[in-house]
């Protein structure tokens, strides 16, 4: 008998579905209207919401996918003064994902750390799902143009999810689009609903992207003329032209990302002028922001990079946050004070506790502030704004000649984000370097970062890849016990990850590791970075925020 890839087994999508699906048989469940297929698609087919909660005084992350981008770019330091801070182990288990190990399920005594298929599940899970509706909407009776509508709204919203789902699969897993990686491996393909009972095969990357664009078209035939439902949180024809415009810089067809970024700014090109806010006046990034398009889950990452951890003998709350923001971000925000996104998107604060950690200054994150458990409104992956679209016109446009239409968007976008935005004057590829780095700032830490880095270094116009080193430090109840240093090459093959091993494990057709091995050298334990060597002499200093 072959063997049928689990990620596609129906029975356990049928086992997640609302009540709303009675059943008949054993294998039989029954649709009866659209409204069906909208819950099916609310529950199974979108993320379910990540949230933070307290369980036995631990503080507990549910739903965290596709959390792992984050920790592999060049954005996070794991925070080396303690292992107490944040979640308890989040160290640990982004090990083999922060230090681009041949096998992410390991920890740094190559001991088994658990799974690593928990990203891949939800995105075929979900896919499965987007398969079950389209392959049922057409059958359902719509008994006026209204509710006719509103199955083009289901099919539209289905359609963007599974293209949302491939094209974050195949960014992943397969090697960055070019015309030399186009018949290289990317990921399996599946549209059907039904159980197949075959070998699964790795379809080429030109093969996945092309059937995104697909879903993609499908998704702006249906929403085109449709409303939106509950927005933010469901897709509209807006997200549409965002991931258009994503999915063909990537491409590198420029006049489509252009015309598509162009169409995003035609419905919505609304800003959030940084200028008007105060740190008293909440968060950057939420629901009711007139950049925010579209956002899908919970964000999970900021309680690991800003936590409260307790009160010291003074009684203020002491920052002990899991990882900070890594030099390279910080140094990219080169125009200092200047840049209003060193105090709303990072910020700088004393970090430490009166036990555990001397004081020292450093870098934490503050799009959303993260310490409080609970639900956060916006994802920090699958999060939709209309900055992105200005980024991906300017870049599109600069690598087309229409470098004055690139200058342009760059300084809008610029002026709603410095105290004093100086003239674009750049040319050539300086421009696209300018451009690049504001994407680096603008878009820090919504997932984008580890993508950019791949498809940079297969561009035709200006390739670019860089070295990155990361740090890991174990700790004993006695504090640090060593600290090693890993690096990622530029051009290194670790940009693309191995699928996971619980899926070459079941079906081995699927192909090797070809990761290479990742070594590791000792570094000294104060030497992740330059901002911790500033520590605060009487230890009085604490965060406060």
């Amino acid at each position: 008998m072959k063997k049928i890839l689990s990620i596609f087994c129906l029975a356990l999508l049928l086992g997640a579905c609302s009540d709303f699906l009675k059943e008949y048989s054993q294998d039989l469940s029954k649709v009866e209207s659209y409204t069906d297929l909208d819950e099916l698609l609310l529950g199974d087919a979108y993320l379910p919401v990540g949230r933070i909660t307290i369980e036995n005084w631990m503080f507990k992350r549910e739903n965290s996918y596709f959390q792992t981008v984050h920790y592999m770019s060049d954005e996070l330091l794991n925070f080396q003064l303690t292992d107490n801070g944040g979640y308890p182990g989040i160290q640990e288990e982004m090990f083999g994902w922060h230090t681009w190990q041949q096998d992410v399920g390991l920890n740094a005594e190559g001991n088994s750390r658990g799974a690593e298929d928990a990203d891949w599940n939800i995105a075929y899970h979900s896919i499965n799902t987007c398969n079950m509706i389209l392959d049922a909407i057409d059958e359902q009776h719509a008994e006026n143009e209204e509710q006719e509508l509103e199955k083009n709204r289901i099919k539209g919203e289905t359609h963007f999810l599974r293209a949302l789902y491939y094209f974050t699969l195949v960014n992943l897993y397969g090697q960055p689009y070019s015309e030399t990686n186009r018949t290289s491996p990317g990921v399996p393909l599946k549209t059907t609903s039904y159980v197949e009972d075959k070998e699964y095969t790795m379809n080429s990357v030109d093969e996945v992207y092309t059937q995104v664009l697909k879903d993609l078209d499908s998704a702006d035939t249906c929403l085109v003329n449709t409303t939106i439902k509950n927005h933010p949180y469901r897709a509209d024809i807006t997200a549409v032209y965002l991931l258009k415009s994503r999915i063909y810089l990537y491409m590198q067809n420029w006049e489509k990302a252009l015309e598509y970024a162009q169409k995003v700014m035609t419905k919505n090109k609304s800003l959030l002028d940084l200028n008007t806010l105060t740190t008293e006046t909440g968060d950057v990034l939420t629901k009711s922001s007139p950049e925010t398009i579209f956002s899908m889950g919970g964000h999970l990452l900021a309680s690991s990079l800003i936590m409260k951890y307790g009160e010291n003998r003074w009684g203020d709350w002491e920052a002990l946050p899991s990882y900070t923001i890594s030099d390279d971000l910080v140094a990219a925000f080169d125009e200092g004070e200047n840049d209003l996104r060193t105090q709303y998107y990072i910020f700088k604060t004393t970090l430490g506790d009166d036990y555990y950690a001397p004081y020292a200054d450093g870098w934490l994150f503050r799009k959303v502030r993260g310490w409080e458990y609970g639900y956060k409104e916006v994802s920090d992956n699958f999060l939709f704004r209309t900055a992105e679209a200005y980024l991906n016109a300017a870049e599109a446009a600069a690598y087309t000649g229409d470098e004055g239409t690139a200058r342009n968007l760059l300084k809008e976008l610029r002026d709603y984000r410095m105290i004093d935005s100086r003239p674009i004057t750049e040319s050539g590829e300086s421009l696209v370097t300018l451009i690049r780095a504001e994407r680096q700032r603008e878009l820090c830490l919504e997932g984008h970062r580890w993508f950019d880095l791949r498809r940079y270094t297969v561009c035709e116009k200006y390739p670019y890849s860089k070295t990155i080193t990361h740090y890991y430090t174990s700790f004993t109840w006695d504090g640090p016990e060593y600290t090693k240093s890993y690096v990622l090459q530029k051009n290194d093959p670790a940009y693309t990850l191995a699928l996971p091993q619980e899926v070459r494990d079941f079906q081995n057709s699927l192909g090797p590791n070809n990761r290479p091995v990742r070594t590791n050298t000792d570094a000294p334990a104060a030497s992740q970075s330059k901002a911790y060597n500033k520590g605060c002499e009487d230890g009085l200093n604490n965060y406060k925020y």
